[in-house]
């Protein structure tokens, strides 16, 4: 394991929250966002819009191994499917190491992994696509919300066009090629994810189906569809 991909000590850690703690006017409060999707990342930004506290976000558990090295985050949301492995293990090394971050919560679009996270060490779990803001913003209370910040009714966050092209093509370049089976498994469950946060009924039966047969091709051909279907911004 290199250097970027190790946790910091715990004496390390220890004297960045007594530094933390001791300028509580200059601290602020921050989010660590650990989300390989740009359109899922946009939705939760914008759910995260008026809470007392900045949002700061990595794209694979490599990325957030390199952010925890810098600070410590008042709490961690942290996506159980990315690009270079399993969250669960990210969770496991934020749960053993001292200072604890206060809230580790484990969000994924495969709700059987709910046990998984706790035994892990999550706080809490969160099933994507969210059901509400208000689902959203009373996982991260009190640290990021208080009662006024609280909307009294649900409240879908509309797709980003930009971001969901981008996924889009992400998926694609996931799918083409010669990969191995774990990359295949991770890039189709990439592409359920986006189903179900779009709500795409077809997107997610050619999912299921190439799951079934082991072939990707109409799957492809649909994202493809998609692509071309987006605006151009």
């Amino acid at each position: 394991m290199t250097p970027t991909q190790t946790l910091p000590d715990a004496p390390m850690q220890a004297r960045a929250a007594h530094d933390l703690l001791a300028r509580p006017q200059t601290r602020g409060r921050t989010l660590l966002l650990v989300e390989d999707s740009r359109q899922a990342s946009d939705s939760i930004r914008l759910m995260f819009q008026g809470a007392q506290g900045r949002l700061r976000r990595a794209d694979s558990l490599s990325a957030a191994r390199r952010h925890l090295s810098l600070y410590l985050p008042d709490a961690v949301l942290i996506d159980l499917g990315l690009p270079d492995g399993s969250g669960l293990d990210l969770i496991r090394d934020m749960h053993k190491h001292r200072p604890r971050i206060p809230l580790i919560i484990a969000i994924s679009g495969q709700p059987d992994l709910a046990m998984a996270a706790m035994q892990a060490g999550a706080d809490r779990f969160l099933a994507k696509p969210f059901q509400s803001v208000t689902e959203f913003r009373s996982a991260l209370s009190p640290i990021f919300f208080g009662r006024a910040d609280m909307p009294s009714f649900s409240q879908d966050v509309p797709p980003n066009p930009c971001a969901l092209r981008d996924d889009l093509y992400l998926a694609l370049d996931l799918l083409c090629g010669e990969i191995s089976a774990d990359k295949r498994s991770y890039a189709l469950q990439f592409v359920a994810t986006l189903a179900q946060m779009t709500r795409d009924s077809a997107m997610s039966m050619a999912v299921a189906d190439a799951r079934d047969s082991g072939v990707i091709v109409e799957l492809a051909q649909l994202l493809r569809q998609r692509l071309q279907a987006q605006p151009l911004i």
